[in-house]
């Protein structure tokens, strides 16, 4: 499949004209044809950063543009919970919605993400691929 994964920093970044990464983010979204799926593990991330730091008005238009479909929702399952805890135990450092992240892209079979976050996702080893392919 050649979709991609989306993470909180690079749907933050889309949000947010002022964010140093939001061309960048806007690149990925022109360039790559997807689809984009935004794992449900990371809504409330995004929801709390745009509420916070860009206003109750961005958070409506990112849900909004959710209900439209213009991104698809992968809903987070028993089995990625079990696999995200597992992924816990290995990599204490990463935090539940970043392996629930790694969990759903095992599930959907996955290889690309969306993220800024390149500390967590760069070195780690799926099981379904020899590596992620991060970008933008």
């Amino acid at each position: 499949m050649s979709a991609i994964l989306m993470d909180t920093g690079v749907l933050v970044a889309l949000l947010d004209r002022d964010d140093p990464h939001h061309g960048e983010a806007e690149g990925l979204l022109a360039r790559e044809k997807g689809p984009f799926i935004v794992p449900s593990a990371v809504l409330p991330e995004v929801c709390y950063l745009a509420q916070k730091y860009l206003g109750a008005a961005a958070e409506r238009a990112f849900v909004e543009s959710l209900v439209r479909e213009e991104l698809p929702v992968d809903w987070t399952t028993p089995r990625d919970l079990g696999r995200a805890a597992e992924v816990m135990a290995e990599r204490p450092e990463l935090g539940l919605v970043d392996c629930l992240i790694v969990a759903a892209a095992e599930r959907l079979k996955v290889r690309r993400l969306g993220t800024l976050d390149r500390r967590h996702f760069s070195g780690f080893r799926p099981r379904h691929c020899s590596a992620f392919e991060l970008l933008p």
